[in-house]
Formats: C-alpha cells, sequence, structure tokens
C-alpha cells in the first residue's frame, strides 16, 4: 500500500503525510473542506488536492484525519475501498456497514503542523479488521515510528481518556499556574525546572510513587492557606477538589 490519500489537512494529517513522503509513500491526494488548505497540504507532499469527495482518484488507502464528529458524515460519501482513521475515541464499527478493509491508525501524540516533531519516537497504535490488514498497517507504521503497538477500540478508547488526563488537563494546569504566576509579575518558567524533574521521575517510577505537595501529606494547614489565597472561585473550588482527590487516593 504505497499510494495514499489523505483526508485532512489539519495537523494530524501535515505531520503524517511529511512522514509518509519522507518514508517513500506516495501522497496522491488530499482532501480538505477547505480547498486552501487542501492546496497548502498538497503542494507540500507534491500530490493532487480536492474540496469534493465525489473525485477522489484512485490509491492503496485513504487515512482519515478530520474532526471526530465529521467521520461518518465522510464515510457516507466514500465508495468501498481500503481505509483507516486517526481518532483515539472513535471505534472499527463506524466502517463495518460499507468497507472490506478497514482500521485504526492512531498516533498518540498531540500536534501543530507548525511545530517540529520526531515521528519516530511516537507511539502509533494499530487495528485492523482482519489479521491480513492489520499486518499491512503495522508494516507502514514501522516505517515511520520505532513504537508500535496492536490494540483494540476499547483499549484504545481508555488509552485516550488518560492521554486527556496527563497532556490536555496537565497543561490546562500549567495555564492557570502561568495566569496566577502572571498575577504576581513571575515568569512561568520559573517552574520548568520542576515539571522537567517531575516528567524525569517518570522514566523509573509510577506516577503513584512520586506523588509530592501538600495533599499528599496531608498538610492541612498549608492546603487551608491556599485556598484561603486563592481569589478566583472557580480555581479555588478546583483546587479544593484536586487536594481532597490526591488525599483519599493516598490513604
Amino acid at each position: 500500500m504505497k499510494n495514499i490519500i489523505l483526508l485532512g489537512s489539519g495537523n494530524v494529517a501535515t505531520h503524517l503525510g511529511i512522514a509518509l513522503k519522507n518514508s517513500n509513500y506516495t501522497i496522491v491526494q488530499v482532501y480538505s473542506k477547505s480547498i486552501k488548505n487542501a492546496k497548502i497540504l498538497a503542494n507540500k507532499l507534491e500530490a493532487h488536492f480536492t474540496n469534493d469527495l465525489t473525485k477522489l482518484k484512485s490509491a492503496d488507502l485513504i487515512i482519515v484525519c478530520i474532526n471526530d464528529d465529521a467521520i461518518s458524515s465522510v464515510l457516507s460519501q466514500i465508495k468501498n475501498t481500503a481505509i483507516v482513521h486517526t481518532s483515539g475515541s472513535i471505534g472499527l464499527d463506524v466502517f463495518k456497514e460499507k468497507f472490506s478493509n478497514y482500521g485504526v491508525f492512531y498516533p498518540l501524540q498531540t500536534f501543530n503542523k507548525e511545530v517540529d516533531i520526531n515521528i519516530s519516537k511516537i507511539p502509533f497504535c494499530i487495528e485492523g479488521n482482519s489479521l491480513g490488514f492489520e499486518k499491512q498497517l503495522i508494516k507502514i507504521a514501522k516505517a515511520l515510528s520505532n513504537n508500535v503497538v496492536k490494540m483494540n477500540s476499547q483499549q484504545r478508547k481508555q488509552l485516550h481518556i488518560a492521554a486527556v488526563f496527563a497532556c490536555n488537563f496537565s497543561n490546562h494546569m500549567y495555564s492557570i499556574a502561568d495566569d496566577l504566576l502572571a498575577k504576581k509579575n513571575i515568569d512561568f518558567k520559573i517552574l520548568l525546572p520542576l515539571i522537567r524533574k517531575t516528567i524525569a521521575n517518570l522514566e523509573n517510577y509510577r506516577p503513584k510513587e512520586v506523588q509530592t505537595g501538600p495533599a499528599k501529606r496531608k498538610d492541612t494547614a498549608i492546603i487551608q492557606e491556599h485556598i484561603a489565597t486563592i481569589k478566583e472561585k472557580e480555581i479555588k473550588e478546583l483546587y479544593q477538589t484536586i487536594s481532597a482527590n490526591i488525599i483519599k487516593y493516598h490513604e
């Protein structure tokens, strides 16, 4: 499966398309609702482009890299072909009524088309509707990454939830920390050594084993002082909720 069509022109499609091209796969065509965005990515990949699903060219594989809520609608307009999506939360069943060879090609990473990334270190979670098709998908994934894992839809959905906690929620915590520091004219970068050390600890220990802080120590006096200091109602409630959860988790 060397000739590939990308449905989507966003962050995932951009990084995946470039990685596939660099691994000697041919991106035949890029589809996007926005003809301008389709053209921009297609030019990078030396591919054709379209904003019309009825004008898709012939290819060995279609990779769907679009928002989860648009997948079903887009699939209803595509003829039977070998096809995968890149979603962490959508199951394999979305394909089964219409397609013969289908699967999931999920890269576990946060992507930004403007930020370079080493795709060889990204875990790719692969699932296929048959062993033969799954082997083909694994071969493509191994051409891109050194970290390829077979994972069924139930496992992948749980992984996606865990990833929201580990990445999206933790980044939101960083945003709150940044806002709190900005109120006192403190640069967020002062926290980076602490953040890096916290992440480095996870190379050798489970997260629960390296938890620190007032809630872990059950230092109620410090916790109450922090709560009294925080002025914003929503942040105060969030601090209370998370502290209570840490205390209960480490009983």
